[in-house]
């Protein structure tokens, strides 16, 4: 497997967040675990690095915001070859799997 630039994406995902919601805070480093259905169900254990946001249900609702929030998670699920990139607005989880471009 190969290595990700995780201050390049994290570099951006704050710079995104900061742009369109007003602001972000970078968490360390976790220690995380995914299984890989792909890989026959392989545990993979990785270092992810969690972005949180707060803002107004009005800037999450805006069409521009939210296209330019998903063309950032499909350009960072593509580039970085990820199988999945996590989003949660409110209490919900959204897994973005598609990365083609909209």
């Amino acid at each position: 497997m190969t290595a990700i630039d995780q201050p390049r994406w994290v570099d951006g995902a704050l710079e995104m967040f900061g742009r369109v919601f007003g602001g972000a805070t970078a968490y360390p480093k976790a220690q995380g675990i995914w299984r890989d259905d792909e890989r026959g169900g392989a545990l993979v254990k990785d270092e992810p690095v969690v972005v949180h946001c707060y803002t107004t249900p009005a800037d999450i609702e805006d069409a521009s915001n939210l296209a330019e929030l998903g063309a950032f998670c499909r350009r960072m699920g593509h580039n970085a070859r990820q199988g999945e990139i996590g989003l949660v607005v409110g209490d919900e989880y959204f897994a973005i799997r598609d990365f083609a471009e909209e």
